[in-house]
C-alpha cells in the first residue's frame, strides 16, 4: 500500500479470533485491503485513496457486494467520469468471467450517465464489445445474457440490427446453444417488439416458423429448437394441427405395420400426442405416450404414463 498515506487509519480487524465452524484463513493482502476498507466505510469517507482501495478490493475478490456499492458512492461523491469506469470495469469482467455483481454494477453506471446526461444519449451499441468478448469466451455465460437482455429492454433494442445479427451468428455457430434460442424469442417475440395486428409482424412469424423448421431438420433430437417452436404456437395462439405432417417426417407413427417405424425425434413424438388430442384421436395419443415411455424416453416413463393417464377417453 504505497500510493496513499493511511497512517491516520486504523485497519478494522476481520473477524478470526472467534471460534468458528469454517474458518477462512485469509492473505495478509487481503486482511490488509479489507481491514482498510471496512475502516474507511466507518468513516462514511469518499476520497481519493478510498476509491484505490476499492479498485484494490475487488481486484483480490470482485464478487464482494459491498466493495462495488461502496466503489459506485464514492465515484457519484466525488463527480468521476463514468465512461472511464465502464472502461476500467470492462478488464476486471474479462478476468472473472462468472461474476454477476459487475454487470449488475454497469448497469448501474450506465443509469447514472443517462441522469446526468443532458443533451448526451448513451450509445448502447458501445456494450457490445465487451458483451460479445465474453460470449466469445463461454457461449452460455448466463450473467452476460441477462445483461443483454437489460439492454434490450432499456433501450428497446427489438428490432436493431446488430443485435439480431449477434444472435443469428450465436445460432449458426452453436445450434443447440439454448441461450441464444431464448435471447431469440425474447427479441422476436416480447409484447413490445410487435403484434399479431400487424401484416409485417406475422410476415416476421412464418419466416420464423420457417427458419426453425429448417434447424430442426438440421439436428431433429435439439430441445432448443423445438422448444422454441412450440413457443410461437403457444404465445400467438396458433393451431398446433398445423404441425402435424411436419412432426410426421421426424415420427412415422400413422405408417402402415409393414413399414418400419423411425423415430428421429422425441420431441416430434410429444407434439404429436398433443395433437392427436386435440384431433380427438385419443388412442394414437395413448401409443405415443406408450412408445415415449417404453422405448424412446424411458427415464420418463412416469411423467409419460401420467400425461397419458391425462388424456380424455
Amino acid at each position: 500500500m504505497v500510493e496513499f498515506d493511511f497512517d491516520d487509519i486504523t485497519p478494522v480487524k476481520l473477524n478470526e479470533e472467534e471460534p468458528q465452524l469454517c474458518q477462512i484463513l485469509y492473505d495478509d493482502e487481503y486482511k490488509e485491503t479489507m481491514g482498510l476498507m471496512l475502516a474507511l466505510m466507518q468513516k462514511d469517507e469518499h476520497s481519493e485513496r478510498a476509491l484505490w482501495v476499492t479498485e484494490k478490493g475487488i481486484e483480490l475478490l470482485a464478487s464482494h457486494y459491498t466493495i462495488w456499492n461502496y466503489r459506485y458512492t464514492i465515484l457519484t461523491r466525488l463527480n468521476k467520469d463514468f465512461y472511464e469506469e465502464l472502461d476500467w470495469c470492462e478488464q476486471i469482467a474479462l478476468e472473472n468471467e462468472k461474476n454477476y455483481q459487475i454487470w449488475n454494477y454497469r448497469q448501474l453506471i450506465i443509469e447514472k450517465i443517462i441522469s446526468d446526461g443532458g443533451d448526451k444519449k448513451f450509445n448502447p451499441h458501445r456494450e457490445f464489445p465487451i458483451m460479445n468478448a465474453m460470449l466469445q469466451e463461454d457461449t452460455k455465460n448466463h450473467h452476460v445474457w441477462s445483461y443483454r437482455k437489460w439492454l434490450v429492454e432499456r433501450f428497446e433494442l427489438y428490432h436493431d440490427e446488430k443485435e439480431l445479427q449477434f444472435d443469428d451468428q450465436s445460432i449458426e455457430n452453436d445450434l443447440r446453444n439454448n441461450s441464444a434460442w431464448t435471447h431469440r424469442f425474447f427479441l422476436k417475440f416480447s409484447p413490445e417488439s410487435g403484434s399479431n395486428n400487424d401484416i409485417a409482424y406475422r410476415a416476421m412469424v412464418d419466416k420464423e416458423i420457417e427458419f426453425t423448421k429448417r434447424k430442426i431438420c438440421q439436428c431433429p433430437q435439439n430441445p432448443s429448437t423445438w422448444n422454441y417452436l412450440f413457443g410461437i404456437y403457444r404465445r400467438l395462439d396458433k393451431d398446433v394441427n398445423e404441425l402435424y405432417e411436419f412432426c410426421l417426417t421426424f415420427a412415422n407413427v400413422q405408417e402402415s405395420q409393414d413399414v418400419e417405424m423411425v423415430i428421429t425425434s422425441t420431441y416430434a413424438l410429444e407434439m404429436l400426442a398433443t395433437i392427436y388430442q386435440r384431433r380427438k384421436e385419443p388412442v394414437l395419443a395413448a401409443k405415443v405416450y406408450d412408445l415415449l415411455s417404453t422405448t424412446y424416453d424411458p427415464i420418463r416413463a412416469n411423467y409419460w404414463n401420467y400425461e397419458k393417464g391425462r388424456i380424455a377417453v
